[in-house]
């Protein structure tokens, strides 16, 4: 079944609250099931990553004593989902399935970064996970890929709180105006997705 348009599916949710998984179970199922041609991946972090690795005069970021780094101009996010929407629209083509993750306090206001013709073929799933455990998986994958001898980024415990301790799920299942579910990943060994 191919659309004349990319479908975006939003996977949103705390660092570590599970969206690698989710996006590898739901195409494995679209794919079974016929559903889109082309699966994508767009996540926000690599843009994210780049401002962290060049702002040199520490403008809109800083270094953590933990190695991470910390926002310090809030503009950063709404600019970094200004930056997909644009990769979203170079991506929309027929048959594409294309999911799109970020973290974000504010999903609402997030959301209107962008432009009715994504979203009007968009469904959004966040995934409810709480904060302690995304924080321990944060901090397990980061050590993981650093003994195997990767360059890996751990989101500080500084920025994970200042960030991404409270979010506004509540109003986001409210104020949502397209397709929405959540769901519940309350345990550490990922059974529940």
């Amino acid at each position: 079944m191919q659309n004349s348009k990319a479908m975006y599916i939003f996977l949103l949710g705390r660092p570590g609250c599970g969206k690698s998984v989710v996006f590898k179970k739901i195409t494995d199922k679209l794919k079974a099931a016929g559903v889109g041609e082309n699966y994508i991946r767009v996540d926000d972090f690599p843009k994210l990553w780049h401002i962290f690795q060049t702002d040199k005069e520490w403008k809109r970021c800083r270094p953590t004593p933990d190695g991470g780094y910390k926002v310090t101009d809030n503009t950063v996010w709404d600019d970094l989902l200004v930056e997909v929407n644009k990769d979203l629209k170079e991506l929309n083509k027929p048959g594409g399935v294309v999911f799109v993750e970020f973290s974000r306090p504010d999903y609402v206001h997030s959301l209107a970064n962008f432009t009715p013709d994504i979203m009007e073929n968009a469904a959004v799933l966040y995934i409810d996970c709480p904060f302690d455990i995304c924080w321990a998986r944060n901090v397990r994958r980061h050590e993981a890929a650093v003994a195997a001898g990767g360059d890996d980024h751990l989101v500080s415990r500084e920025e994970m709180e200042k960030t991404y301790l409270n979010d506004d799920f509540e109003d986001l299942k409210k104020k949502c105006s397209v397709p929405f579910i959540s769901i519940e990943n309350y345990r550490d060994d990922l059974s529940l997705l």
